[in-house]
């Protein structure tokens, strides 16, 4: 193998691969980025198993086409570091060497026939969707992701597919976020798949600056394709839980907020919530919200803020990073919490039209500690 390109093509295309190249990998290949060049085209992968990504360009000049399987951490540490300009890559007795100017690098490669087969999406095959959509979509539910791996399938986020409709959930059983939007798609089944979170986080990456994406839903993995990159990301087993049962139909207590003068209040009062508990008291009634967090140590913070309200007076606790995480997610200037009573779950909507579909974010409440 032998070919010439600028050092800023082949960074970039570096650049979308190496996120993706294993930490802990549980074959030693995985370490490596694969490099193809065949019929005047250069294309870097890279796969840990759980997604694989990979980009061409034409923006390289042939003399030589070979596969060969590189160590990702220092190639691509070096081609970093390298000054504009032409580089020059070749494969000599299973070694790479990487020339720019004066500067070069030599290094041994692994055996490329171990590097997993990726799987292709051809130019058209799938269904075509705006990728910034996409990318709020899964920035809107993303956050409300299990960590637990005992159950494996909040890991992810539940896509719900009809044929006029996409919507996204994810849980972790303390809070809730489901966003929906109405689609002009290919799509004619219903159906629902679980997509593995990483993933997804990835093409929110990829999908910066790009128009237009490509979906293919196949039995293990959904498929996209953004231009010149194809991801390809794995799907979890369900059963996703039933999230509809612990959406509360009777919150009849509506509080409007100016979401950003909450967060500052909320961010506040939360230096001395209770490391453990990290409890933060809202107290509301008529025009009022006073928000407030006691330390074991005796520390104390309040503070107070004007809302809408429509109810009687009621208190209600919350795990401050939760609520702080809905605040920083919710992409509306004023939101609408639907209440019922310290007991019950809190929902959290837009207030007004939502640009990028119907969000619902649901809070679990927190016993209220004596103070």
């Amino acid at each position: 193998m032998k070919f010439t390109i600028q050092q800023d093509d082949l960074q970039k295309a570096l650049a979308i691969v190496a996120n993706v190249v294993a930490n802990k990998p549980v074959m030693p290949v995985l370490n490596c980025v694969l490099l193809e060049v065949d019929k005047g085209r250069l294309t870097v992968s890279s796969t840990n198993l759980d997604m694989s990504v990979t980009t061409s360009t034409d923006k390289v000049a042939v003399k030589d086409g070979g596969r060969l399987a590189v160590p990702a951490a220092k190639f691509v540490s070096f081609v970093r570091s390298l000054p504009a300009g032409e580089v020059v890559v070749s494969e000599k007795g299973g070694r790479v060497s990487v020339v720019c100017g004066k500067s070069s690098l030599s290094e041994q490669c692994m055996d490329v026939a171990m590097f997993p087969a990726l799987p292709g999406l051809p130019e058209g095959e799938g269904h075509e969707v705006e990728a910034g959509v996409l990318a709020r979509m899964i920035r809107a539910t993303s956050y409300a992701v299990s960590r637990d791996e005992t159950r494996p399938a909040l890991l992810g986020i539940l896509w719900e597919l009809k044929p006029t409709s996409l919507a996204m959930i994810a849980t972790d059983a303390h809070r809730l976020a489901r966003i929906e939007r109405k689609m002009d798609w290919t799509v004619t089944d219903v159906r629902s798949v679980i997509a593995d979170t990483p993933g997804l986080l990835q093409f929110v990456r990829l999908a910066e600056g790009v128009e237009n994406a490509r979906i293919k839903f196949g039995d293990n993995q959904i498929s996209f394709r953004l231009g010149e990159t194809v991801l390809h990301i794995r799907l979890l087993e369900g059963p996703f839980p039933d999230y509809t049962a612990v959406i509360p139909q009777a919150n009849n207590l509506q509080m409007i907020v100016d979401r950003e003068a909450l967060n500052t209040a909320a961010r506040r009062v939360s230096i001395t919530a209770d490391r453990v508990t990290s409890q933060i008291r809202l107290g509301i009634e008529a025009g009022r919200l006073e928000l407030s967090a006691s330390g074991t140590d005796g520390s104390r913070t309040e503070d107070e803020m004007p809302v809408e309200f429509d109810g009687e007076a009621m208190e209600i606790g919350f795990n401050y990073t939760y609520l702080l995480d809905v605040l920083k997610n919710v992409g509306a200037d004023t939101l609408r919490f639907s209440l019922r009573d310290s007991q019950s779950a809190a929902l959290v909507r837009p207030e007004g039209e939502a640009p990028d579909g119907d969000l619902l974010c649901l809070l679990m409440p927190l016993r209220l500690t004596s103070e």
